[in-house]
């Protein structure tokens, strides 16, 4: 054999070695959330809709991220809000029947309306019994982490029922709006940037920047009608909340995805994507007041008048009066839309779209109109 042959022998060897990996540094993955409604607990025509749609049209979509409120569930029958995942499940079927996904097709996130009831946590976990149970011993099935093709996920419930023992009858505080176990998520995440992941998403359903319906609560929890100053328990909560973006910021994680406020929304918040992607039924909200000629004034499902959400925006840092977006950074974009997301996540960047519908008039939970590309923006490294 001569040289030439043998160096081209070479070079085909290298190839089957180093290309295939080079291709499997790009796949695609879904993330919707809140599904909420009166259909049996979920809004089906919204929901269904979304799904048909992400089936037929991101075939190369290998799962979906479901970020919490599913099902509007009950604090009263925990029975009933099993019956109504259970329907969620049929509702969404076209995903779990999805020849092109892998399995277990959804990796599901546990919302404050599936965490009503002490029984709950366990009910969802009879739901949803097929994710990944290395989550600290009180969270097996609600926080869990796994890799897919050298990315890191990493999904952690914000919604706890109970902040002592749970064993406690007494002891009926539900314990909502922060990550209980930061440590876990901590050494988690450093451990996946040992092992070199190209890329860590972070997944929950409370939001820690709010942008619309939920400024009164999320991680930072300040409460209804908030006046300054604050006090110790909600300092507490700020300060979770801070720990909680310190740690994403310093494990260098591409983006949290979240729901709980059901609109979209994205921005840069030191360096980490917050990406709200919070209305796959739920009834739209409207986004943070702006400052207007008639501050005191409220739309139709906007949370509170501007006047009243500013000691809101001195407390959190956001950008608030004339010309400003009321959020908590400048590049911050969003649209009130029913929505999901899709990532195409490449060796060094990862490209997002957004397919939604926009709501009739005046009707915050009914599509007006066919699904179609809303937005598209990278994340890069």
């Amino acid at each position: 054999m001569n040289i030439k042959s043998s160096f081209t022998i070479l070079i085909i060897l290298i190839s089957f070695i180093f290309i295939p990996n080079l291709f499997a540094q790009e796949f695609l993955f879904a993330a919707m959330s809140d599904s909420r409604g009166k259909d049996r607990g979920s809004n089906e025509i919204v929901l269904s809709a979304l799904v048909n749609h992400l089936v037929a049209n991101q075939k190369e979509v290998k799962f979906l991220m479901f970020m919490g409120d599913m099902v509007e569930g009950s604090g009263e029958y925990p029975d009933t809000t099993l019956a109504e995942l259970l329907n969620w499940k049929r509702i969404i079927s076209p995903v779990y029947n999805n020849p092109n996904m892998v399995w277990p097709y959804i990796y599901p996130v546990i919302g404050n309306h599936e965490a009503r009831n002490p029984k709950d946590e366990d009910n969802f976990r009879s739901v949803f019994n097929n994710v990944p149970t290395n989550g600290p011993d009180d969270e097996k099935g609600l926080t869990y982490s796994f890799d897919y093709m050298n990315v890191h996920f990493v999904c952690v419930d914000t919604e706890r029922w109970y902040y002592g023992d749970p064993e406690d009858p007494s002891d009926d505080r539900r314990d909502w709006h922060y990550v209980k176990h930061l440590d876990w998520l901590e050494n988690d995440l450093q451990k996946a940037n040992e092992r070199n992941v190209n890329h860590t998403f972070v997944f929950g359903h409370d939001v820690p920047f709010p942008i619309g319906g939920h400024l009164h609560d999320g991680f930072p929890n300040l409460g209804r009608r908030f006046k300054p100053p604050v006090d110790s328990l909600k300092q507490w909560f700020i300060d979770q909340r801070d720990k909680f973006w310190q740690i994403l910021v310093d494990n260098k994680v591409a983006a949290y995805i979240c729901g709980h406020e059901h609109i979209y929304g994205r921005q840069s918040v030191e360096g980490v994507y917050q990406i709200v992607a919070g209305s796959a039924g739920a009834p739209l909200y409207e986004f943070n007041p702006t400052f207007s000629e008639h501050p005191d004034s409220i739309k139709p499902y906007e949370e509170m008048s501007y006047n009243d959400a500013v000691p809101y925006y001195k407390e959190l840092n956001y950008n608030y009066g004339p010309g400003k977006n009321s959020q908590r950074s400048e590049d911050f974009f969003g649209l009130r839309a029913f929505h999901y997301a899709v990532f195409n996540v490449k060796k060094n960047k990862v490209e997002v779209k957004i397919y939604g519908a926009f709501s009739k008039d005046k009707i915050s939970y009914e599509m007006n109109g066919e699904i179609e590309l809303i937005d598209k923006f990278e994340i890069t490294d």
